[in-house]
């Protein structure tokens, strides 16, 4: 009961209110800024899965825990990711469209990582396989589906949108941390035999994605404010659709394990990022969304 109703439904009613803090106008601002969103989706729906690839096989994870770290990878951006791009003075716009963009191809991309995870690590014999229709349909009932919903209200009734955003927000919240913690009970004691080599794992998944969406985005000379909204969403995954593929959909509890791990990782982490970027620019001005930034343009950012 828990896992088939509670956890889908937490679910839908989290990416509800996602959709209500995203608005089209958001989109329209990027327009300047196709090499930022470009190179963050390539780094978040590419990169992430490689990376959690070779670091199960340099770790030597066992099968399960390296089809839950993919599983984890192929995630899309978190469900606070927007808030604390904010927090860390990021650029909310790129934040968000990233949110939006990951979390609808994920109708394509989980399953196709996912599936080749299952046949990569597990042996034929476990009859572990991925439901590629009903994985489609689950995703789009409980992501597609709100993410639309919530985005309709905004649209429709912005007043009453903004009005319920923060209180929807903590709401969301506490039922993302009420998934956590219940998974992270029911599967305590897998969490404690595969800690010494999964714990590693996560949290070089984390910290890793973190520095080369950061550093690469610098390089490439990218604004400051876009490097960072990067850097936290490559950070901060989905960690309840994790789940929810892992236990609702394939049916299999254990493979949720790092992404209950990560669930702690990412918003620890997220505070250094948090304070870095706050540190970095702390000359300048908070950011709103779609503010532009004029002292990074003249210093020859190119987005």
């Amino acid at each position: 009961m828990t896992a088939s109703v509670l956890l889908p439904a937490g679910l839908f009613v989290i990416m509800t209110v996602v959709g209500l803090g995203m608005r089209l106008a958001d989109f329209k601002r990027l327009r300047d800024g196709t090499a930022a969103l470009s190179f963050g989706l390539l780094a978040q729906i590419v990169g992430l899965p490689v990376l959690a690839f070779a670091i199960a096989q340099i770790v030597g994870l066992s099968p399960e825990m390296s089809v839950g770290l993919m599983i984890l990878a192929a995630a899309p951006g978190g469900v606070t990711s927007n808030f604390l791009t904010m927090l860390a003075r990021g650029d909310v716009a790129l934040s968000i469209a990233m949110t939006a963009v990951t979390s609808l191809m994920s109708l394509i991309t989980v399953p196709i990582v996912v599936g080749f995870a299952l046949a990569y690590f597990i042996d034929a014999s476990q009859s572990i396989t991925m439901p590629f229709g009903r994985t489609v349909a689950s995703i789009v009932v409980v992501t597609a589906l709100p993410l639309i919903i919530g985005m309709t209200v905004t649209a429709r009734a912005p007043n009453f949108s903004a009005r319920m955003l923060k209180p929807a927000r903590a709401v969301a919240t506490l039922i993302f941390a009420a998934i956590v913690m219940w998974t992270f009970w029911v599967e305590r004691q897998a969490i404690g035999e595969n800690w010494r080599t999964v714990g590693p794992a996560v949290m070089s998944l984390n910290v890793i994605a973190i520095a080369i969406a950061f550093g690469l985005a610098t390089a490439l000379r990218l604004r400051v404010r876009r490097a960072i909204a990067i850097a936290v969403e490559c950070g901060l995954q989905n960690v309840a659709l994790a789940m929810f593929i892992a236990i609702g959909l394939l049916n299999v509890p254990i493979l949720s394990v790092p992404a209950i791990i990560y669930a702690i990782a990412m918003n620890l982490s997220v505070l250094a990022v948090i304070a870095i970027g706050r540190l970095s620019i702390a000359e300048e001005a908070p950011l709103t969304t779609g503010q532009s930034v004029s002292k990074n343009s003249a210093s020859g950012a190119v987005d």
